[in-house]
């Protein structure tokens, strides 16, 4: 029996999801309650979204209208489940050109179904290709969710997640000490039921962001924004 919120330990291994999961390489936003797809069964989603953020000193500001990406998700128990995600993946620096992305996360509900309130981690690694400088390169990205989340009104369910993530990019000139990323900070969103099977959920978060490109320290901020629409089958 579960009383309250259970400590647990998660275990991640990379990207993405429906009923929707984890955090991506840079994509922050996880685009789900703390509810767990059911054993046996299947999610995908599938939208897009965007980031701006502003870093460095003198500040620079970065625009990426466009982060489409997908994924699928199933259960492997009552409390657990997994998902992969495709994803476009934009670095909070003017000098990094987006690149495509996977993702593979674990998720573990933390509450009892019957609470009101339904928390869950979630962990995850991702890794992708980046334009730097107009060179191709490698980036991986381990990190952490926690969600929070309860229904509203029928069909409506309202979360609020705390992401980090770390990147590093291993393969760019002074490896991984000069070239690397930390991003931290929470997300708000909603799940919207439109059908039986169908839902739509856009979420927005405001990140801390704390790096170095080619050596030189690139701290700010960002927000990223976005929406899925979510299909179980």
């Amino acid at each position: 029996m579960k009383i309250g919120i259970r400590i647990s330990t998660t275990v991640i291994l990379a990207a993405a999801a429906c009923s929707q999961a984890a955090w991506a390489g840079s994509w922050l936003l996880g685009f789900s309650p703390a509810d767990t797809v059911a054993p046996g069964s299947f999610g995908a989603i599938a939208g897009t979204g965007g980031q701006w953020s502003s870093v460095g000193d003198p500040r620079r500001d970065s625009f990426t209208p466009f982060l489409a990406h997908a994924g699928i998700r199933t259960g492997l128990s009552d409390d657990w489940d997994i998902g992969y995600r495709l994803a476009t993946i934009a670095l909070p620096f003017s000098s990094v050109g987006p690149g495509l992305g996977a993702e593979v996360d674990v998720k573990h509900r933390l509450t009892d179904t019957a609470s009101a309130w339904q928390s869950a981690l979630v962990a995850g690694i991702g890794y992708a290709y980046l334009e730097l400088q107009g060179q191709s390169r490698n980036a991986w990205s381990p990190g952490v969710d926690w969600v929070l989340s309860r229904s509203v009104a029928p069909g409506y369910t309202v979360f609020s997640d705390l992401r980090y993530v770390y990147t590093a990019i291993p393969s760019a000139s002074g490896g991984t000490s000069a070239n690397h990323f930390e991003a931290f900070g929470p997300g708000v969103g909603v799940k919207i039921k439109l059908k039986k099977n169908v839902s739509l959920t856009p979420e927005i978060g405001v990140f801390d962001f704390n790096g170095s490109m080619a050596g030189q320290r690139a701290n700010g901020f960002g927000v990223q924004y976005g929406a899925v629409l979510g299909f179980a089958f």
